[in-house]
Formats: C-alpha cells, structure tokens, sequence
C-alpha cells in the first residue's frame, strides 16, 4: 500500500496506514547496490541484471538460514519468559554447529 493511503476497514471507516522508506527498505535486499558491487568487480564483462538477482536470493536465503539456526540456539539457552534475545554468541555457535555451513566458509575462506 502506497504511503499515506487511505483503506476501507472491516467496521466501514477508513484508517491511514503510513510506513517509513526506512521501513520499506529493511525488507528487501539492495539488489541495486549488489548489481552496481557485480559491475565494479567485474569491470571487463558484462554482468546481467539476472545475476544480481540470483545472487541478491543467495544471500538473503542465507541470512535467513542465520538468523533460524541462531534463534533456535537462543530458544535453546533461553531460561526466562521474556522477549527472545538473539547474541552474538547465538550466532557464532550456531555457525560452528551446522558442518554445511561450515564447510561453505571453509571454501570461501581458502578463495
């Protein structure tokens, strides 16, 4: 819904629903940027909007997996009722637990 447009309600009002760009944006990944990143990297051969496009998923499929794996280390450690707090600490034992990822950054690592 577009910024500051008016919907219909269940009730028969209507209610204005207002979200920041800011807001917006921490959605998406910035497939523009990635793209302009491709283009800088590879300034000899062209590079398709298609694959800042693929690459654009890879990388929010894997911050996706991330942020699972190190909720699920926060849950596990977690003793109290309040809000889930994922640490840093949650992260990087989630990493180490996981041996795909591991083996992912052990190949990135040696490139």
């Amino acid at each position: 819904m577009a910024k500051g447009r008016k919907r219909s309600s269940s009730n028969g009002g209507t209610t204005t629903k207002r979200r920041s760009s800011l807001t917006q944006q921490a959605k998406r990944f910035p497939l523009q940027k990635i793209h302009e990143l491709l283009k800088s990297k590879f300034p000899r051969g062209t590079v398709k909007p298609e694959a800042a496009v693929f690459l654009t998923a890879i990388l929010e499929y894997l911050s996706v997996e991330f942020l699972e794996l190190s909720a699920n280390v926060a849950r596990s450690r977690k003793t109290d009722q309040g809000p889930l707090t994922v640490t840093l600490q949650d992260t990087m034992h989630a990493i180490k637990s996981d041996p795909e990822i591991m083996e992912l950054l052990e190949k990135v690592k040696k490139q």
